[in-house]
């Protein structure tokens, strides 16, 4: 073999080991890049149900709530047939 093919040769087997180091480099960031894909998956499914169970709970229970409206209503209705049974028990004297 001449000094020429020696070289040849040398730079085919580098230029091998080199494309197998880059595949290796390239396959390792895929196999990253997949896996924080798959925590930022579980992460956004997670704040989505909570988003989604803390806005159940408002409406259920928050201020403007449609059990606390019917809260304040079952209040004031109570109030009104609680005066008016008294003014029928004191109109029962005069």
């Amino acid at each position: 073999m001449t000094e020429r093919e020696e070289r040849l040769a040398e730079l085919v087997a580098r230029g091998e080991r080199e494309r197998e180091a880059l595949a290796n480099a390239t396959f390792e960031i895929r196999s990253e890049l997949e896996r924080r894909r798959a925590q930022w998956k579980a992460a956004s499914v997670f704040a989505t149900g909570a988003a989604v169970v803390g806005t159940v709970a408002y409406k259920l229970f928050g201020r403007s709530s449609l059990s606390a409206r019917l809260g304040r209503t079952a209040s004031v209705v109570s109030l009104a047939l609680g005066l008016v049974r008294a003014a029928l028990k004191i109109r029962r004297f005069f």
